[in-house]
């Protein structure tokens, strides 16, 4: 890169002389920095002090204590800002797990992250979901570097920052691999490295475009290109600046005998003027220029003259943060208060729907409220609410939705039980169906419920839409028959003599994951969403129907019969493989783990408006009934 530097004044004093500064260019700020600075002075200006920032927002003690001035808190972990405050993750990016305790705690949460560390973020996503062993080029420990890794699982991603790192790993030449960089990486060494990674592996695949900020690569460039010439480059930034530390490595390999990281003028060294005739100045991307001018004010003093040397333009700007999260009013009240005053909305529905009309047969009508009324979770009910309310949806078309659902899963429930398929005797703590009446009602009143369901769903009470109410009742057919719980059913009692894990998730995602995809699915139906959220819906759907029947496999091996309310281990006596037989209950609880994860990846989108969907997804993976 090519470099031309014109004289300048510097304050009142017009200095002219053989001893010079060549100020590199571009320098300072980059347009992530400034936006993630801009994001928490306006997020004070709209919420007041104090708001609560994660971390530093960007690398540099200055900038930090300005915006603490101001009103800003800085925190070490989310656990620490108290419960319903404004929250701000920083510009280099955060683990999924900081979120999830973020929204634990109800937080008004503001994602300041740079785009171009979430573009990393996906890459990384992406790779990990298409099964190659992802080698991120970076500095173990630097929280960007942290943020990446907390993307995904662990273990899918090895960090490395030298050749002699694929020594240490593990990985066959064979390997399907991909490299991701640390945006702020030195662009020589990641040249290096990637060469390295395409020598040794057949099957390597990189990101489109390069990896390494935009902002990293110009200010490398330019003070690689002045180094050459200077007696001493200063680099002024904070020590704790990776893209700082580059630079004075940078000017180091360029061929300068001497390069400093220096905070401002006041750590200016003293025999600089001594020894030196060209001194560099440049700034890391996380440095305001006021500490450079003061650099530059200090050396004009010692009699140096300031030339401003051409460099790359940047016209980069990336679209502003949305601070809509600090408006919106938290979910109040606990998940269990939710359920149960959804429990005896949906009691009164299913009492009110089943009913008392003159010539029904009575016996009938206690059978279907015994197996409806009463007990069970209300876990696909309570979704349909959620995501309708996410959705904009009227709540009492929902709780109709719900109760809908609530009669095809007691009926499933209802003939799962009967001799002829599990031969249950107890159920939600009391005898089942056919034990309490006798075969023949418990299969009567199940078909019964069948025909409630749909009759709910297709009432205009449901929803004044007939085209709602046609797609409700087809969505649900969908749900209910050969591609869903009934043929999940089927699976799960004729299983292949040697089943494989896709073999049980396709047995789960129909038998289980079926009514709770449905739930999703309708409760955004009685609102409306983009075809985006809608999609991003149905992936929080898939692996919550996952979730929620491998925890009822590890609660067959380890539960209470007394608190699940059912006879336990019949699957293992029976010889039928669960998730606890194929995974073991360690490989079990890590699936359901990564589920939930991906429970959570899935709703990021919706901030804290989909805190109640993230609840059921924690007690998806952790109850105990």
């Amino acid at each position: 890169m090519a470099s031309r530097c014109n004289t300048q004044g510097h304050g009142d004093k017009q200095i002219s002389g053989s001893r010079r500064v060549l100020l590199a260019n571009p320098r300072g700020f980059c347009a992530g920095v400034q936006r993630a600075i801009d994001t928490v002075e306006q997020a004070l200006q709209r919420a007041g002090a104090p708001v609560y920032v994660r971390r530093a927002i960007v690398h540099n003690r200055a900038v930090v204590e300005e915006l603490e001035r101001k009103g800003a808190v800085f925190v070490q972990d989310v656990n620490e800002i108290p419960e319903g405050a404004v929250a701000i993750l920083s510009a280099h990016g955060s683990a999924r797990s900081v979120k999830v305790a973020a929204q634990a705690r109800q937080l008004r949460l503001v994602d300041a992250i740079c785009p171009l560390v979430s573009k990393v973020h996906a890459e990384v996503e992406a790779w990990y979901r298409a099964g190659r062993h992802v080698l991120l080029i970076g500095h173990l420990g630097h929280p960007e570097v942290v943020g990446t890794l907390g993307q995904v699982p662990a273990g899918v991603v090895s960090v490395v920052n030298r050749p002699d790192d694929l020594d240490t790993l593990e990985l066959a030449p064979n390997t399907a691999v991909a490299y991701a960089v640390q945006t702020t990486f030195a662009m020589r060494e990641a040249e290096g490295m990637i060469a390295a990674i395409t020598a040794r592996y057949r099957d390597v695949v990189g990101p489109r475009s390069s990896d390494i900020c935009y902002a990293t690569t110009n200010r490398q460039q330019a003070i690689e290109a002045i180094a050459p010439r200077c007696d001493l480059v200063l680099v002024v930034g904070d020590t704790i600046s990776s893209n700082a530390r580059r630079l004075v490595e940078v000017a180091q390999a360029a061929g300068c005998p001497d390069a400093r990281l220096i905070a401002s003028a006041a750590n200016l060294p003293a025999d600089a003027a001594d020894y030196a005739g060209t001194i560099g100045v440049t700034a890391a991307a996380s440095t305001p220029e006021a500490a450079v001018t003061g650099v530059c004010e200090a050396l004009a003093a010692l009699g140096f003259a300031i030339e401003e040397c051409d460099g790359e333009a940047e016209r980069v700007r990336f679209r502003a943060v949305s601070l809509d999260p600090i408006d919106e009013k938290a979910v109040t009240g606990s998940l269990e208060d939710r359920l149960s005053g959804l429990r005896r909305a949906i009691d009164n529905e299913l009492d009110s729907a089943i009913g008392a009309a003159r010539g029904r047969d009575r016996r009938l009508a206690e059978a279907m409220r015994y197996a409806t009324i009463g007990g069970g979770k209300r876990f696909r009910a309570l979704l349909v609410a959620a995501v309708a309310d996410l959705c904009g949806g009227a709540y009492p078309q929902a709780l109709r939705v719900g109760a809908a659902i609530e009669c095809i899963h007691a009926q499933s429930l209802v003939h799962d039980d009967l001799p002829c398929m599990d031969d249950d005797d107890l159920r939600r703590g009391r005898p089942t169906l056919h034990r309490k009446f006798d075969e023949a009602t418990a299969v009567l009143a199940g078909d019964a419920l069948i025909a409630l369901g749909f009759e709910m769903l297709a009432d205009e009470a449901t929803h004044a839409d007939p085209a709602v109410r046609a797609n409700l009742v087809l969505a649900l057919a969908r749900a209910v028959g050969q591609d869903g719980l009934a043929g999940g059913q089927m699976m799960d009692l004729y299983p292949p003599a040697a089943p494989t894990k896709q073999d049980l998730f396709e047995c789960e995602s129909r038998k289980t994951g079926a009514l709770i995809r449905f739930a999703v699915e309708a409760g955004a139906m009685l609102g409306s969403c983009s075809a985006e959220e809608r999609s991003r819906l149905l992936r929080f759907a898939e692996n919550l129907g996952l979730v929620f029947q491998i925890r009822d496999d590890m609660l067959d091996s380890i539960g209470d019969t007394a608190v699940v309310g059912k006879a336990l281990r019949k699957d293992g006596d029976a010889g039928r493989k669960s998730a606890t037989a194929l995974l073991g209950l360690e490989g079990a609880a890590k699936q359901a783990s990564q589920l939930e994860n991906a429970c959570h990846e899935a709703l990021d989108m919706f901030g804290p408006k989909a805190s109640p969907l993230r609840d059921l997804a924690r007690f998806a993976v952790s109850r105990m009934h």
